[in-house]
């Protein structure tokens, strides 16, 4: 068994080591992000063959990134036995290109790479710029941000000045407004005076703030009026590339975002950066067209890798057969959503003839069973396999206390079909521009089917 041991900062130079051996500019690849996310994701590390392995909690099994391995596979053999040891699977995180061929090399001598779900998904791509860019602003591309930043400096009495301990409060409290009106505009029903949680974000926020100069952080504060509008900081991943880990700002005042961009680009101008890197958009779409907006150099992409059992894989090649979506696009499903409790299927002379996903989502009926490719083998339809497995999931959905079951019927036809069951007419708008689509691919037509328990 490897021995694992949970992040402290006193680890630090041994990890920094380790670290500076990663040839990709990726944002998990900062002691700054594994330590300070280190409570959300029970973080915990481990150098293995001479590389450094960091183990996450993902969705309540184990996840490994790998860093600076000479040999990838040696690495992989033991990480593999570790799984099987522990009763879970094989899960990679955070993979380079070079990684994931080094991988596909590895997965073809040691059962074939069937036998895995393997995924560049890009909501965790990281976003590189040039800091020139970012500093000056110039061309045409960038005239809208100068507009903003012109009607800024027009409109406020401002200073911008280097992050220190003196600003830490201000800049929990300005999380915390920026969390407020984000629930409010989620839900618009909400009190103003909703309680400040203490979330994931702010956990780590905070665990950076308690140790800012062990960990070499470098940040910027906007002070507007005197009090801090804005807040950055980040770390250095080499010479001459900077991780921006965290950007905050109150999006009442105009200009605002673009302001603070621009300012700690120059900021990191002056010390010598060329490169910075503003790490992922998540999957939303807002923070995407944002990203963009800064038109970056490249996109660095994170491959994800999952171990999949046999009747997953059966399920892959059915999905692939009756919808003709891509390997890819399938392999993300099963990393990023698919839970092994969620899969109802249905078998034939050993394999798998039909199946169904159930995905919980949050609706105005609380939560939601959201049934997801419902798919039967050509050669066994009319045999009402999928409707068996309809039923069954509705019965799922109500012990488990859903308050609705929903799907969206990918034929006009199917409509009379899945009335059977008790669905009424397409009448509820889904949103999946966030994340992972489960809808038709066009947003107009994503109008499911409910059948409220």
């Amino acid at each position: 068994m490897i021995q694992f041991r949970e992040i402290q900062l006193s680890d630090k130079p041994s990890i920094d080591r380790l670290l500076r051996r990663a040839e990709a500019p990726i944002c998990d690849y900062t002691f700054v992000n594994i330590y300070a996310w280190q409570p959300i994701y029970q973080t915990a590390w481990a150098e293995v063959e001479g590389a450094l392995v960091v183990r996450f909690v993902l969705d309540d099994e184990a996840g490994y990134m790998i860093v600076g391995a000479e040999d990838y596979g040696r690495v992989l053999t033991a990480l593999h036995k570790e799984a099987q040891q522990t009763g879970s699977r094989l899960r990679l995180v955070g993979m380079s290109s070079d990684d994931a061929a080094q991988f596909a090399r590895w997965a073809e001598e040691n059962g074939g790479e069937e036998q895995f779900a393997v995924c560049d998904n890009p909501d965790y791509r990281d976003y590189i710029y040039s800091i020139e860019d970012l500093s000056t602003l110039a061309g045409r591309k960038y005239q809208p941000k100068r507009n903003h930043i012109n009607k800024f400096e027009s409109k406020y009495e401002y200073e911008f000045r280097e992050l220190t301990p003196q600003y830490f409060q201000e800049c929990l409290c300005l999380e915390c407004r920026w969390q407020l009106r984000k629930a409010v505009m989620d839900n618009p029903d909400i009190a103003r005076e909703h309680e400040c949680k203490d979330t994931a974000e702010k956990t780590a926020i905070r665990r950076a703030f308690d140790a800012y100069e062990e960990l070499g952080l470098y940040g910027g504060v906007l002070l507007v009026d005197g009090h801090v509008a804005a807040f950055t900081y980040g770390s250095a991943m080499s010479e001459d590339t900077f991780c921006t880990h965290i950007e905050k700002a109150d999006a009442m005042v105009d200009g605002i975002f673009p302001m603070i961009n621009r300012s700690f680009a120059r900021a990191l101008a002056e010390r010598g950066f060329r490169y910075v890197n503003r790490e992922e958009d998540m999957g939303l779409a807002g923070l995407r067209r944002s990203k963009h907006s800064f038109y970056p150099m490249r996109l660095q992409e994170k491959i994800g890798v999952r171990e999949l059992t046999h009747r997953e894989v059966e399920c892959r090649a059915l999905w692939m057969e009756v919808f003709g979506d891509s390997r890819e696009d399938v392999d993300r499903f099963f990393i990023d959503v698919h839970r092994d409790e969620n899969l109802l299927t249905h078998c034939e002379q050993g394999s798998v003839v039909a199946m169904l996903n159930i995905v919980e989502l949050q609706t105005d009926y609380g939560p939601t069973a959201y049934l997801y490719a419902i798919a039967t083998d050509e050669k066994w339809r009319g045999r009402g396999f999928a409707s068996e497995l309809i039923r069954q999931a509705i019965d799922v959905s109500r012990e488990r206390g859903y308050g609705a079951v929903m799907l969206i019927p990918s034929e006009e036809s199917l409509v009379e079909y899945y009335k059977r069951f008790g669905f009424g007419e397409p009448s509820y708008k889904l949103d999946f521009s966030n994340g992972y689509d489960l809808g038709t691919g066009d947003r107009e037509t994503d109008i499911a089917m409910v059948l409220e328990l």
